[in-house]
């Protein structure tokens, strides 16, 4: 398999480019450059889904996370939202595909810019984020996803309860009816029950007590140190991510 340094595939390497590259461009307050950069991405992950390449898409994927979260510290609601529309554009032919891990990936990625958008009252960009949550929720049931379903009811839990402390009455009951749906869609399909959907986070937050480089994961409105404020140095941590597979294949490698 080719790869440049750090291990990184040559896809990745470029993923990484484009993200810093629009991370700079907001860091400059450069608009028009970031939603370049933005819509660079959202392309270049439609040519990694065409080709199957769900490793370097999750890097495409933490590519955008980190824009949109720079993009809200920065207040530049346009660039957040237009992030978490080209997520949801990505994520929904990855449903086709079946690509779990990267699902994981993206119900993060949306949960931490749509968390950030709630606490800073970016409404646009939160309702886009309980939009695109439901939509990877509902497609993780009807995929049987577990993980990805769990993981989607728990930040859209995460977003009501967050938005009901900002007094966002009617984003409150986005969230809490999205998650309700996609409940009631695990129980009619007999795949999660409501119980264990209910004491996920609970199991979450008792995990992450007992791990000090974990805290940052504490669902919002659960026991110990609840991620709801957050310090820039936790807001753009960079997500560890699993070493990338070593297999002698070929590795194709896509180009803009």
């Amino acid at each position: 398999m080719e790869r440049g340094f750090d291990m990184f595939s040559l896809n990745e390497q470029k993923a990484i480019e484009l993200g810093e590259s629009g991370e700079k461009a907001i860091r400059e307050q450069n608009d028009y450059n970031a939603l370049q950069y933005v819509e660079y991405l959202r392309e270049f992950g439609e040519e990694l889904l065409e080709a199957s390449l769900e490793t370097d898409l999750k890097r495409v994927i933490i590519s955008l996370r980190n824009i949109g979260n720079k993009a809200i510290q920065k207040r530049m609601e346009n660039v957040a939202s237009a992030t978490v529309d080209v997520l949801k554009t990505l994520a929904e032919p990855a449903l086709e595909r079946n690509f779990s891990n990267a699902l994981w990936s993206f119900s993060k990625a949306v949960q931490e810019i749509g968390k950030g958008a709630v606490q800073f009252q970016m409404l646009e960009a939160a309702k886009s984020a309980v939009e695109t949550l439901e939509i990877i929720g509902s497609g993780a049931v009807t995929k049987k996803m577990e993980v990805v379903t769990l993981w989607t009811t728990m930040a859209l839990e995460e977003m009501d309860y967050l938005a009901n402390r900002q007094k966002l009455e009617d984003l409150s009951k986005a969230a809490k009816n999205a998650r309700e749906r996609i409940i009631k869609s695990s129980e009619a399909t007999s795949f999660i029950p409501r119980e264990q959907i209910e004491k996920y986070p609970q199991l979450i937050a008792q995990t992450v007590n007992e791990f000090a480089e974990l805290q940052n994961l504490q669902p919002a409105g659960y026991a110990g140190r609840s991620n709801e404020e957050f310090t820039e140095e936790e807001f753009f941590e960079e997500e560890i991510e699993e070493e990338p597979e070593s297999e002698a294949s070929g590795e194709k490698k896509i180009s803009l």
